[in-house]
């Protein structure tokens, strides 16, 4: 399944956030020059617009599977694409009466 990749993506994420937010010298991870820590910045920020865009439509998707909206618009925020993408491979209750 795709649980360990979402875990794994989920905190790769978390180090990202810590590597551009967190300045602690003396640990490699928060001891980056400005521009790299930039550039991470910039990173997240581009990749959680479009993480937020896709939260709105799992949250949107989500009824018409008989799921909860704010778990997948919070799951989709968190980890972007797979989250939605398993959404997705859920079958609508219309689905279902067509393959059977």
């Amino acid at each position: 399944g795709s649980g360990p990749l979402q875990v794994g993506h989920f905190i790769g994420a978390l180090g990202v956030v810590l590597m551009a937010f967190v300045e602690y010298p003396g640990f490699p991870l928060t001891n980056l020059p400005d521009p790299l820590r930039g550039a991470l910045q910039g990173g997240l920020g581009t990749i959680y617009l479009i993480n937020t865009i896709l939260a709105v439509l799992a949250a949107i998707s989500a009824p018409s599977r008989k799921q909860p909206s704010f778990l997948w618009a919070a799951k989709t925020f968190a980890v972007g694409g797979i989250a939605y993408d398993q959404l997705m491979q859920i079958p609508t209750p219309e689905e279902l009466v067509e393959r059977a």
